[in-house]
Order: C-alpha cells, then structure tokens, then sequence
C-alpha cells in the first residue's frame, strides 16, 4: 500500500522538510521547495518504493518529473495541504515515514541533487565506476570527494547497488 502524494506532501511540511505556501514562487525559496519535493518523491519512489506515479528524466539538476511540476503548478491545493496536514494521515504509514525521515530528514538541497542523480545512474550504468564517472561529469561543480561521500552514505544504507551482470544479460537478449 503506497502513501499518497498529497499525504506525503503534507508529511513533508509537517516535517519542516518543504515549506508548502513557498513552492509556487517565483524566486529562489520557490524553487529550492520543488527542488526539494522533486528529489524526495524521486528518492522515495526508487529508494523506498512508495510509487506515486511519476515518471524521470535526467535534466540539470538532477532527476525530474515535468507530470510532478504541473501537478504543483495546476493540481496542489494549497488550502487544502493545511486541514490535511492537520489530519495526518501518513501516520497510517510509520515504517515508510519512519525510516524516510531517518535517511533523508536533515539533508541539503544540494546532497538531494546529488544523491538523486547518483541513484538514478545505477539505471543506465553497468557498474559503481561508471555511475559515479557519469556524476563527476553532470555534477561537476562538486567536487569528487563529496560524490565519493554521498555514494558511500546511499551504499552504507542500502540505497543503491548493482547486481552482477544483470544489465549486460538483458542487453544481450535482445539479439
């Protein structure tokens, strides 16, 4: 059973993780806030797998959703985030809150771009090298040290991993 996004939108402001009645602005607060709830729904649909629907490209910084930015933009009821953040319903949903709070509660808008693109590189990257190769260069304004860092932080949690071979197997079945 998966939380809903208006449920995990209202989790994260209870949580003081996004500030909601920020995330339509036009300036810099605005678009820190959807950084932020693209990369934490990002993270929680592949690290935790709480599906909420929405698809990922790789775009500047980082993954993205444009479906999740027009939902922001054209489907967010911001009157209604506040009497549901009042009822909180994601209590129905410890185990994934739980531990979504414990892995990502204090992070950085920058560590979230970072660690988002590096999950999202185990996609397309046949090994641990490759990925982290393919993030120096897209993120290059990090150093490697801090990419080296957050991927061993995502390994250490079992956020990310590569299964032997799997990649290689099913590019070769299409022959």
């Amino acid at each position: 059973m998966n939380m809903k996004l208006q449920d995990f939108i209202c989790f994260l402001y209870n949580n003081k993780m996004i500030n909601v009645p920020n995330l339509l602005k036009d300036d810099e607060n605005g678009f820190i806030n959807r950084l932020k709830l693209q990369k934490y729904v990002f993270l929680a649909q592949t690290s935790l797998q709480n599906d909420f629907g929405y698809e990922y490209n790789i775009y500047r910084n980082g993954p993205y959703s444009p479906d999740l930015t027009n939902y922001c933009y054209e489907g967010l009821d911001l009157d209604r985030i506040s009497s549901d953040t009042n009822e909180k319903k994601w209590t129905n949903y410890s185990a994934f809150t739980d531990r979504f709070l414990t892995l990502f509660k204090d992070k950085e808008p920058e560590w979230l771009e970072v660690a988002s693109t590096l999950v999202d590189s185990t996609n397309y990257c046949e090994d641990e090298q490759e990925s982290l190769n393919k993030v120096y260069a897209i993120k290059s304004m990090y150093s490697r040290e801090y990419i080296d860092n957050i991927w061993n932080e995502l390994k250490d949690k079992s956020l990310v991993h590569y299964e032997s071979g799997l990649k290689s197997k099913n590019f070769l079945s299409i022959f």
